[in-house]
């Protein structure tokens, strides 16, 4: 829970949804950099985030989420660090190529561990899956706060993905665990998390189906799947 003293003069009133607006987004940033957890809506689903550096604010997204631990979380990071990709990811040509085509969107590409994944990044695996989202109220959160967010849909684990953050609220009102900060919104369209593909070679292959289709992925990239 967020005390009175995490920002000078702003007191946040806890399992309430607060305006998503340029000073709430202020305080959701600061929250993100003092190891604290938000909720927030996304370009695919309600998602809870974290600082993927801060070992304590990883586990306590873990325990909120309420799975399996050695089931892995996503990285996102925002488009003005595209170019910094390879920081995070190890790409080849083929996935150059992928990512290129495909970030910003709402896909989540599984790729080798890059230098900058930490070490308490589940490390029983070699890779990481990486996002960077189209939708702006996310990418303004991640410009502000300046770096890679650790990512997963905000509910816990084994329930429906959520839409709205009332929605959120309900589904952890009974929880142990619970995100510190909770930012308004909705979700317009269909409410998927994201279309996972991982990367072999020169073949791509769907982990999860999401937004993006088989078909549209294809045309996208122009080859078979």
């Amino acid at each position: 829970m967020i005390g009175n003293n995490f920002i000078p003069n702003a007191t946040i009133s806890y399992m309430k949804c607060i305006e998503n607006n340029a000073y709430n987004v202020k305080r959701a940033v600061q929250a993100l950099q003092n190891g604290y957890t938000i909720a927030h809506p996304a370009d695919t689903c309600f998602g809870l985030a974290a600082d993927l550096l801060n070992e304590s604010a990883v586990r306590k997204l873990q325990a909120i989420k309420g799975r399996d631990a050695n089931k892995p979380m996503s990285i996102m990071i925002p488009p003005f660090m595209k170019a910094e990709l390879g920081e995070y990811a190890l790409l080849n040509e083929f996935s150059e190529m992928v990512c290129e085509k495909l970030f910003p969107g709402p896909v989540t590409i599984v790729l080798p561990k890059g230098p900058n994944i930490p070490d308490f990044y589940f490390p029983h695996l070699s890779t990481v899956g990486v996002r960077i989202p189209y939708d702006n109220l996310t990418n303004d959160l991640l410009t502000k706060f300046r770096g890679p967010l650790i990512t997963t849909s905000a509910n816990p684990a084994g329930r429906p993905v959520c839409a709205t953050c009332q929605e959120v609220l309900i589904a952890f009102k009974n929880e142990e665990y619970k995100p510190d900060l909770f930012l308004e919104g909705e979700i317009h369209g269909a409410c998927l998390p994201s279309t996972v593909i991982s990367l072999e070679g020169d073949k791509v292959t769907i982990l999860r189906e999401g937004p993006l289709e088989k078909e549209q992925l294809e045309a996208i990239l122009g080859i078979d799947i």
